[in-house]
């Protein structure tokens, strides 16, 4: 049953075509309604918990997250359900994973003509750690060979 706006119940639904599983929502959900998942990137929703504070939609960056208010009934209410999932990318110095594909594309795509990686753009491709050894690392110094990703 749709609420009229400012309903204290509700969903929220997510444009997984913006999202980039960041979890900023997670972060400042008050009432666990929003949730991440441990191991794999993967936004998860529990409705019952949704208060329509709207704070996940103000926090995300990039305006995917859009409430609904309404009521629904029965165990659909209680259910977990995943609203945007991902597969980890890795970064191509260590392997280790740091974000989702989706994440690095748009660093490309936003940060490819920044001074700061002009010439460096696999630097974006690497996780923090392997970002500031390669950027104190001198020129010629041996370095671990860059692995991409398959």
């Amino acid at each position: 049953m749709a609420l009229p706006a400012g309903a204290p119940f509700g969903a929220i639904a997510v444009n997984t075509q913006s999202c980039s599983l960041c979890m900023a929502c997670v972060g400042v959900c008050p009432s666990s309604a929003v949730m991440d998942t441990p191991d794999l990137p993967r936004l998860r929703f529990v409705e019952q918990n949704c208060v329509q504070c709207g704070l996940c939609a103000n926090t995300c960056p990039e305006n995917a997250i859009t409430l609904v208010p309404r009521m629904v009934f029965g165990a659909a209410r209680k259910e977990t359900r995943t609203l945007n999932e991902s597969q980890p990318f890795h970064c191509i110095r260590c392997s280790k994973p740091f974000g989702t594909l989706h994440m690095v594309e748009n660093m490309l795509s936003r940060l490819s003509s920044h001074s700061a990686f002009a010439g460096n753009l696999d630097r974006l491709r690497m996780c923090g750690d392997c970002r500031v050894i390669d950027m104190m690392q001198p020129e010629g110094e041996f370095a671990v060979p860059l692995r991409r990703p398959t």
